[in-house]
């Protein structure tokens, strides 16, 4: 074996000590840096939805949303500063059927934005 493919050796052995050693939650946050800006398998909802609860959802609730695909909906269009403006304004006071109609949206895309923002359900 010469010196090069040892090299390549340990490299590669390392990456995996590395990976191993990685939390659930790290993996999560590294897949999202790493597809972020490539039109990667993330969409930004689904980043942005992993940035406002990362702290307070378990590893295994975030795997298991992220898993179910729930932001795969090929329908999905963003929500504008002021749509999710018109969400906290309305949310509490309001039930997501009202929001959704005032927004012109399918409860279930509000349902979505509204975990997606951190609120509860």
């Amino acid at each position: 074996m010469d010196e090069d493919e040892l090299k390549d050796q340990l490299v590669e052995k390392a990456k995996r000590v590395l990976d191993d050693q990685l939390t659930s939650r790290e993996k999560i946050e590294q897949r999202a840096l790493k597809d972020k800006g490539k039109g990667g398998v993330w969409s930004k909802e689904e980043i942005e939805y992993l940035k406002n609860n990362r702290n307070s959802m378990s590893n295994k609730e975030l795997e298991n949303f992220f898993v179910e695909d729930e932001f795969q909906d090929e329908d999905w269009s963003p929500f504008s500063r002021t749509e999710e403006r018109y969400i906290l304004q309305s949310y509490g006071t309001s039930d997501l059927e009202t929001i959704a109609e005032g927004l012109d949206r399918t409860v279930e895309e509000v349902e979505k934005k509204v975990r997606m923002m951190g609120l509860e359900i």
